[in-house]
């Protein structure tokens, strides 16, 4: 029934939309951006798994520093615990720093290396003092006080955490 004139309402069609724009297939651009995201993603996960096994001296270090701050709670086992510090200290080094200029390193020359190794100095004065003692004296270190020792298992720690270790680039390791 349509009406002769144009105008009338009976001759209205309903609107016919097109169909909605689907995600799929992307654009190219798409394309780039996620392959972008990707390879950034992967440069990530490989530095930080560079980084993890480069650090797996430090993780054995601080376990080994762990047991025997446990073993020093027990008196018989005091001793050889204290006496195992400036060994673990000097093998943790020799594990980063070139063996030509490390292994040769004792007293003064070898407690200015730990602290020029971190950035802001880990042991005192009287920490090396006691380092030296339990280095090189023979006998028992019974009048090593608790507190001191634990001070000292400490300055280890935060040595074996922050020193940083000798830069491939200028020659770090040595085989």
């Amino acid at each position: 029934m349509n009406s002769p004139d144009p105008a009338s309402l009976q001759n209205l069609n309903d609107i016919v939309l097109p169909a909605v724009v689907g995600w799929w297939p992307l654009a190219s651009g798409w394309y780039y951006l996620f392959g972008l995201l990707l390879l950034g993603f992967t440069w990530i996960v490989y530095k930080a798994v560079k980084n993890w096994s480069r650090n797996h001296y430090r993780r054995a270090a601080l376990n080994q520093l762990q047991l025997l701050s446990n073993d020093m709670r027990d008196a018989d086992k005091r001793d050889a615990s204290l006496r195992q510090l400036p060994v673990l200290l000097k093998r943790t080094a020799l594990s980063v720093y070139p063996r030509s200029r490390l292994a040769s390193l004792t007293g003064k020359s070898w407690h200015d290396f730990l602290n020029s190794k971190v950035s802001a100095a880990s042991f005192t004065q009287s920490q090396l003092d006691l380092m030296e003692q339990i280095s090189y004296t023979v006998g028992d270190l019974n009048r090593v006080d608790g507190k001191t020792a634990d001070q000292l298992f400490e300055a280890c720690r935060h040595w074996l955490k922050h020193h940083e270790p000798a830069s491939r680039h200028n020659g770090g390791l040595e085989t």
